[in-house]
């Protein structure tokens, strides 16, 4: 969400960071407040993620403080930020990142450089990372707002989103919690089998798209089958808005700290930890707080968004027809998010989903 505000602006990451914590919530409560809602589709829908109310619009103008917090959500929405037309990532790509252990290391900088001075002195723009930073992601969040899940019953948010991750996926991150976290019993446990073999059939079309002689063992109606069960397991979990609220704070929350990586920010260079690419500052700032970092995290980094786009495509049942299966396999837009899903997915896990199926013995 954060990458979103900042896209189209010069210079719009280094404002962003520098700006009042209660301007950075507004801008969340603002984004949530203008997501899609088309009333023609069911809640959960990309298009219709959640009837639940963010702030009252007087109560937001308050929080506003002033027009550049409008002016910067408004200048960086794919949709002019017109109301109803926002809509912000899947928690397939808040899994990703934090599957790099970025949350762990940028919790022990926080740490580090609040309890003493053994990372140095923090430089006046990391200065105002840290305190935004600390201020909306290492501590109880206020009440009211959209983002504040914590509370008495569920305390932790690594815990919250560990739980919505497995409730959406049957899927734990890469590295131990910290803290038990409940792993209900309605989970989408079967995702990753039926997921995998949903890529594993698309690559054959791929391989397979200008094959015009021989047999072509491209399935169309099991690739749609299987898109069609992706489908209706995600969009099960989300029935009544569920999980909404809890993806739109994970992808925030994962969206700040990819920002933070995107580019050598204040924080990044402040910790002396400049590189021409995310995973690249991620490992050396990992290392001054010795907290190791996933070491597939480049794969992890170049896969959130693309997997992100492709798993709403498949909520929103593009492929569920089999007559729309094709565009899976030759649409210059959807075709290299999947060649980066299948290629990173095998990495990651370490299951190759381009090799070619064995037969089963007679």
């Amino acid at each position: 969400m954060f990458r979103q505000l900042t896209r189209q602006i010069p210079g719009g990451a280094e404002l962003l960071f520098r700006l009042h914590p209660i301007e950075l919530t507004s801008l969340l409560e603002q984004a949530w407040t203008f997501q899609r809602n088309d009333l023609s589709q069911p809640v959960g829908h990309p298009d219709h993620r959640s009837d639940i109310p963010g702030l009252p619009v007087r109560l937001q103008q308050l929080f506003e403080g002033f027009d550049r917090n409008q002016r910067v959500f408004s200048s960086t929405s794919p949709d002019g930020c017109r109301p109803g037309h926002v809509r912000w990532e899947h928690l397939s790509y808040a899994y990703m990142l934090e599957s790099t252990r970025l949350m762990e290391i940028f919790r022990r900088v926080v740490a580090l450089y609040r309890e003493g001075e053994e990372l140095g002195v923090p430089s006046n723009g990391a200065e105002h990372w840290l305190r935004n930073t600390e201020e909306l992601f290492f501590r109880e969040s206020a009440p009211f707002f959209i983002t504040a899940l914590s509370s008495f019953v569920r305390p932790n948010g690594d815990t919250i989103r560990r739980n919505a991750y497995y409730r959406m996926f049957g899927m734990d991150l890469t590295h131990p919690a910290a803290d038990p976290y409940p792993k209900p019993t309605a989970a989408n446990t079967q995702f990753v089998s039926v997921f995998e073999e949903f890529l594993r059939e698309t690559w054959v079309g791929i391989i397979n798209v200008r094959n015009t002689i021989g047999p072509n063992p491209t399935d169309h109606a099991k690739i749609a089958d299987l898109a069609e069960r992706l489908s209706d397991m995600l969009t099960t979990r989300r029935l009544a808005s569920n999980l909404s609220r809890e993806e739109f704070w994970a992808i925030s929350t994962m969206a700040w700290f990819h920002l933070t990586l995107d580019f050598n920010s204040p924080i990044v260079s402040s910790l002396r930890a400049e590189a021409t690419s995310p995973e690249q500052r991620l490992f050396r700032i990992a290392e001054r707080v010795r907290i190791p970092a996933h070491a597939m995290s480049k794969s992890f980094f170049d896969v959130a968004d693309a997997i992100s786009r492709l798993l709403i495509s498949i909520e929103t049942r593009a492929f569920a027809d089999a007559a729309n299966v094709p565009v899976l396999f030759n649409d210059p837009l959807v075709t290299p998010d999947v060649q980066t899903v299948i290629t990173h997915w095998s990495i990651t896990t370490g299951r190759d989903l381009k090799a070619p199926k064995v037969a089963p013995n007679p």
